[in-house]
């Protein structure tokens, strides 16, 4: 039976090859995107989960780390102090902002986005220093690594912005959030290169505890005693970060992901039915012959696995393969594949093969087997 399913279909070996071809790019759409999705998910939260922080101090409203939509006074770390069972205060400047390369043409921005911090607490500085001097002084600043490797911004050189200007002083890790980059600078750089008024005014808080344990009764505590902030932790602040940022992609992902889908349902089946239509005398032969029609529906479906299957090692390979290439190229093209996604996309192949076997097994049951010796 297999070899009569291989005969009808390697016949026309361009018509296969053709049908091969839109099932792998199917294939491989249904595997990179959700890979896609994953890697950018993993690289938008990782900073605000990896700042050692138990809990993150917030002006009440505030959505997500990106926005920086915070605004507290100095005074309330002072106050936080105080409490026996807060551990550590570190207060943060955070601005999101467009900045240029000194000698560059002043329309050649990228963004970045700025974090003042305390180098003597350290804490809600750069995660890991691979380069360069740490922590930065007066007028310095410290990028991530990404920030180096897709704009060519090297140690040394001035970002500008406006008037003022910093220096690059070293790279760190872990700050890349795809589509911007931390930058970290000292509280005093941030104060004077924002023009902060009044200076005492600081966007976040990052706190640890002497009972980290503690911290989600800590929080409920603290809202209740300081009014109009919100005590947040670590991992539901980098959910909401993330959920900011690729809450409206991931629409947009899952209508790509239907249409893939459809477009390789239709490539397999109109492959299916023609192969079929083509083969219709030598079908009703089998029929007058004497062979079921449950027999001729597994010649189809197994012509259908066998596309399918092909079309799925080839996608399977290049989302393997061309992702990972994909993003030395293209640093934003951040993909993670796990083998649970290899196995996901052969059980989308499996149902597509399926389906598009099913109008051509219809067109079997209508076969007359006299009609075949007539004329």
């Amino acid at each position: 039976m297999l070899l009569v399913a291989r005969k009808n279909l390697f016949s026309e070996k361009t018509r296969l090859a053709i049908s091969i071809g839109g099932i792998a790019l199917s294939v491989f759409l249904i595997g990179i995107l959700p890979s896609l999705f994953r890697g950018w998910s993993e690289r938008v939260g990782s900073f605000v989960e990896d700042v050692p922080a138990d809990l993150w101090v917030a002006s009440e409203g505030t959505t997500d780390f990106t926005a920086a939509a915070s605004i507290l006074p100095g005074a309330l770390g002072l106050r936080l102090e105080l409490i026996p069972e807060i551990d550590v205060v570190a207060p943060l400047i955070v601005r999101p902002m467009e900045m240029s390369r000194a000698g560059d043409d002043p329309d050649n921005t990228f963004d970045v986005h700025f974090v003042g911090y305390d180098p003597e607490i350290g804490l809600g500085g750069p995660l890991e220093v691979t380069e360069g001097k740490s922590p930065p002084g007066p007028g310095e600043i410290i990028v991530d690594e990404q920030m180096h490797r897709r704009y060519d911004v090297d140690i040394g050189d001035r970002l500008v912005r406006g008037t003022k200007s910093l220096t690059v002083v070293g790279y760190s890790k872990g700050g890349d959030f795809v589509y911007t980059q931390v930058a970290h600078v000292t509280i005093e750089t941030a104060v004077d290169f924002l023009a902060l008024d009044p200076p005492s005014q600081r966007t976040f808080f990052v706190m640890t505890l002497e009972n980290p344990e503690e911290r989600e009764a800590m929080a409920r505590r603290l809202e209740v005693a300081v009014p109009g902030v919100e005590f947040i932790t670590g991992e539901s602040f980098a959910a909401e970060t993330r959920d900011r940022i690729l809450g409206q992609i991931l629409p947009i992902l899952i209508v790509v992901l239907i249409v893939a889908f459809i477009v390789g349902l239709a490539v397999a089946g109109l492959t299916i039915y023609t192969a079929t239509i083509e083969k219709s005398r030598e079908y009703g032969i089998l029929k007058a012959e004497g062979f079921t029609n449950w027999y001729l529906y597994r010649v189809v479906f197994e012509q259908s696995m066998v596309t399918g299957i092909l079309g799925f090692l080839v996608g399977a390979a290049m989302t393997i393969f061309v992702g990972p290439f994909a993003q030395t190229q293209v640093p934003q093209f951040v993909v993670f594949v796990r083998w649970q996604d290899i196995l996901g996309i052969a059980g989308a192949t499996l149902l597509m093969s399926l389906i598009a076997a099913y109008i051509p097994v219809r067109r079997l049951t209508n076969i007359d087997p006299v009609s075949v010796f007539k004329g």
